[in-house]
């Protein structure tokens, strides 16, 4: 459950980056860092999971 958590904030976190990046290049580039680093966590755990 945490694992489609983090993935679903990734992506929800990922489409305000883009809106972000013509405004705040700074801030956008670095929202879609978080949005990757959650969506990357969130599949890991939920991979573990299934090769367990």
């Amino acid at each position: 459950m945490a694992g489609t958590i983090q993935i679903i904030s990734g992506i929800v976190i990922g489409v305000a980056a883009f809106d972000q990046i013509g405004a705040h290049p700074v801030q956008g580039v670095c929202a879609l860092c978080l949005a990757g680093f959650l969506i990357i966590i969130g599949l890991d755990k939920k991979l573990s999971r299934h090769l367990r």
